[in-house]
């Protein structure tokens, strides 16, 4: 009877990731949390995260920032409208500072690199479940140096400017993800942005414009 009471006031988790592997990894850091908490569920996407929350109804959802069909913060955003008592805390490979600013206004309530350890995990559920907010040394570091650098007018970040420069020069996602130690479906994101930031609909258009602007150097006049 102990232990079906201690599970019922367990603290329920749902891992949300594409990756079995990564889910295999989370999933055995929160097994050494102990008995307070509790995994109820697995999902590959933000859709079926969305199907389990209602089914499962965990309190706190670890949730990857890059799945397939749409995105976490997407995922989030939906979840957060329809279960806004869950709390969501996502996880990422990298701490892009745009990212980061569009998790917390999705509603996350934590921004953790996908290295965290066992106790860090363990500290930033508790945290969480107790109403605080939690972010990755590193992730609060690059919240700081943006703070430090803001972005240019027309409102592209540091990232995208990068991005944009190696795109001129007419590199790939794949070979701009390799430069930059970035995931592909990361790249695929900024670009994206910043299309919608500039009102482009290609990365012709794109270039040309940043050009114009001077958001970038012509590469005909290296």
């Amino acid at each position: 009877m102990k232990s079906n009471t201690d599970q019922s006031q367990a603290i329920r988790v749902l891992v949300v990731d594409d990756h079995p592997i990564f889910r295999l990894g989370v999933r055995e850091r929160v097994k050494t949390i102990g008995d307070r908490v509790v995994l109820v569920g697995e999902a590959g996407d933000g859709f079926k995260a969305h199907d389990l929350s209602a089914a499962l109804k965990p309190d706190i959802i670890l949730m990857d920032l890059n799945l397939p069909g749409i995105s976490g913060i997407e995922a989030t955003r939906n979840i957060k409208a329809d279960f806004p008592d869950i709390q969501i805390i996502i996880l990422s490979a990298s701490a892009e500072t745009e990212e980061i600013n569009e998790v917390l206004q999705a509603g996350a309530s934590g921004f953790l690199l996908k290295s965290v350890s066992g106790p860090e995990l363990q500290e930033a559920i508790f945290t969480v479940m107790g109403g605080g907010s939690v972010l990755s040394p590193a992730v609060t570091r690059s919240l700081l140096t943006a703070m430090s650098h803001p972005t240019t007018s027309i409102g592209l970040s540091e990232r995208e400017i990068e991005i944009l420069e190696l795109t001129s020069t007419g590199a790939t996602n794949k070979k701009i993800a390799k430069e930059l130690l970035l995931s592909i479906r990361t790249v695929e994101t900024h670009i994206r942005n910043i299309f919608q930031k500039l009102g482009v609909s290609s990365r012709t258009e794109a270039v040309t414009k940043a050009i114009h602007e001077k958001l970038i150097k012509n590469p005909g006049d290296n």
